[in-house]
């Protein structure tokens, strides 16, 4: 039996343990179905386990499988470090990926910045980007299948590493023109407005931010549009009287491309503690500490973060 394998071969590996389905493991791989089902093969003969069950129109995993899916990700992690460990990391020499959980915030206004920076040193590093799911964050880091989050994140999973890169504040945005703006803005005026409210992933914290210190005072905003993104967000505001509560930075990135204004809500509002997060495992990974430098310097210098 042929007992060869390569970093690729678990990788591939855990990609399909994970997905629990050849296709979409195919999909996540970039490669066809035919040869996923032929490394699928390969892997069956290398561990002596059929490790996928077929259940009707979904698969299982072996009890074998079960095992095997923490140790294989620990063995891609020893492998990738000891590849790059130390000052053997060579960022330029580097094809390797990272995936980083960020909201379209988030998104726009690092990740052109941190594209930028790849290209100059280092030409040969993918660079992933997969949307927030605030309900999965811990499992999707334990399961190997994220390297980094930048995020407004009040509670994150206790197995994390956290660490400040920024802070931000919530500022409000409507249209140029908007009739609210030519009379003194008090809360009852402001409550009464059409408001947009951002739910990314599902999640509240956003939203929370304002609501909450509302609801301390004994007002509540009139909500009549939930969004999951603050993508659609600045298109809406620009052809109605909506107003829209976000971060400044975005807020910032809106008002110079679409014909709107900012101005601060009548209430105050505790500042967004923007952090850096990842899993214990890749604390000292050489090529994860580079990561996070680099996402750090950037901040820094754009952001004035400490």
């Amino acid at each position: 039996m042929d007992r060869n394998y390569s970093l690729k071969d678990l990788k591939a590996l855990n990609v399909l343990l994970s997905e629990r389905h050849v296709s979409q493991a195919a999909d996540r791989l970039g490669i066809s179905q035919p040869a996923m089902s032929m490394l699928l093969k390969r892997l069956r003969a290398m561990f002596d386990d059929p490790l996928l069950i077929r259940n009707g129109n979904s698969h299982s995993l072996t009890d074998a499988a079960e095992d095997l899916r923490p140790r294989i990700r620990d063995m891609i992690k020893d492998m990738e470090d000891l590849l790059e460990h130390g000052s053997h990391f060579r960022p330029d020499r580097s094809d390797r990926s990272f995936t980083l959980i960020l909201t379209d915030y988030i998104d726009a206004i690092l990740v052109p910045t941190l594209h930028r920076r790849f290209r100059e040193i280092a030409p040969g590093i993918e660079l992933k980007i997969v949307g927030p799911d605030p309900f999965r964050l811990g499992r999707a880091f334990g399961e190997g299948h994220v390297d980094l989050t930048v995020s407004y994140f009040p509670s994150p999973p206790g197995d994390l590493v956290t660490r400040s890169v920024f802070t931000d504040q919530m500022v409000c945005v409507t249209r140029k023109g908007h009739p609210a703006l030519a009379k003194t803005m008090d809360l009852d005026i402001f409550c009464k407005l059409d408001h947009v409210a951002i739910e990314p992933g599902q999640a509240s914290m956003y939203r929370a931010v304002l609501d909450e210190a509302l609801a301390r005072e004994g007002f509540a905003r009139r909500v009549t549009i939930s969004k999951p993104d603050f993508l659609g967000v600045p298109f809406l505001l620009e052809e109605s009287d909506f107003i829209a509560t976000m971060p400044e930075k975005l807020a910032t990135l809106f008002t110079q491309r679409f014909d709107l204004v900012t101005f601060h809500p009548p209430i105050h509002l505790p500042k967004l503690d923007i952090r850096m997060m990842w899993n214990r495992s890749t604390h000292r990974s050489a090529a994860h500490v580079w990561l996070r430098e680099q996402i750090l310097e950037i901040c820094r210098k754009k952001f004035a973060a400490g």
